[in-house]
């Protein structure tokens, strides 16, 4: 395992030990609050929950010493992405079963989806596996943005700003309820894998201080991403009016604007970046930076033209940075 690469699992596995011993606490705390937030019926016996947040926290306890200790971490990074795989599980049957709406699947996001790559690699760190995964990390994250584009294009754009009257929107949400939920799945699908690209693009970096403050802004923006999409699939097309405008602020202002200011930070350190990467590099990040001012604007043409902008430039010059980055490991910075 290289220095990098510790120093990332390190600062994941201590912000999965945060945010465990926060749910925890909240859960412990204030039992009602969750089901308050998620418009349910408060639960009879508050105390279960309680008890369950008590757990959750017990497995932050794990999360901090294996930030600490990663020679000895394996154990409870296996353990916890078991549980992170069959949380999942548990709540597909509660939705399907009718117990609980598709609105909680924000908490099944944060609590279980976030963590799956990073403890997976981890636990698979050193074999050939591993070795391929990291490789694959500019593949996989076109080609998942490209699909995430267009599914936007072909579905999903029916239900956004670009239509004009609110009521044609909630409409077309209601009729393709599947369709809205799996389109945003991909949007997920497609945020993840750009914070792993700019881990893999950091670890060919000898500055590694600001491979790991891109990495770090990127993540916010990651958490704010996956906020909205989560909102997107689980609140509409109940509560549009409320829900949508604020979703589209998370999503296309404050994360990507972070992810953008993370691209900068990582092209500023690649100094050894030149003619049309460098150039098609500047291209992303600026029509990212006229996205997020469309969208703070409330501009649905620019947000569609920008984003239309940012994802035909982006997908292809993934590809060829990472070919870049592989030729040539490490790429110096200035």
């Amino acid at each position: 395992m290289t220095a990098f690469r510790a120093r990332v699992y390190r600062l994941i596995f201590a912000a999965a030990a945060a945010y465990n011993l926060a749910f925890g606490v909240w859960a412990a705390v204030w039992p009602r609050s969750f089901f308050a937030r998620v418009d349910l019926a408060e639960p009879r016996y508050p105390s279960i929950w309680a008890c369950l947040g008590m757990v959750i926290g017990l497995y932050g306890v794990g999360y901090a010493y294996a930030a600490r200790h990663l020679d000895r971490a394996a154990p409870f990074i296996a353990i916890g992405l078991l549980g992170k795989l069959l949380g999942p599980a548990g709540w597909v049957m509660a939705v399907n079963s009718g117990e609980w709406p598709v609105r909680t699947v924000t908490l099944i996001v944060f609590n279980d989806v976030i963590w799956w790559v990073p403890f997976g690699l981890f636990l698979l760190e050193g074999t050939p596996i591993a070795t391929r995964v990291r490789a694959a990390a500019p593949y996989v994250c076109a080609a998942l943005n490209l699909a995430a584009m267009v599914v936007m294009a072909a579905a999903l754009r029916f239900g956004t700003e670009i239509v004009p009257v609110v009521a044609d929107r909630v409409n077309y949400i209601s009729q393709h309820p599947v369709l809205w939920r799996v389109g945003w799945s991909l949007w997920i699908a497609a945020a993840l894998s750009l914070v792993a690209f700019y881990a893999w693009w950091g670890s060919h970096l000898r500055a590694s201080r600001w491979a790991i403050a891109a990495l770090c802004v990127a993540s916010v923006g990651l958490v704010c991403d996956l906020f909205a999409e989560s909102l997107l699939i689980g609140w509409l097309p109940r509560d549009y009016e409320r829900v949508a405008p604020i979703a589209t602020m998370l999503t296309g202002a404050a994360a990507n604007g972070l992810y953008t200011l993370a691209g900068v930070i990582l092209t500023l350190a690649t100094g050894a970046l030149r003619g049309l990467i460098r150039a098609m590099a500047w291209a992303v990040w600026i029509a990212g930076a006229l996205l997020t001012a469309s969208t703070l604007a409330g501009t649905a043409i620019g947000i569609a033209v920008f984003t239309t902008v940012v994802f035909v430039l982006f997908c292809p010059w993934v590809i060829l940075l990472g070919r870049a980055l592989q030729d040539a490991h490490p790429i110096a910075q200035p």
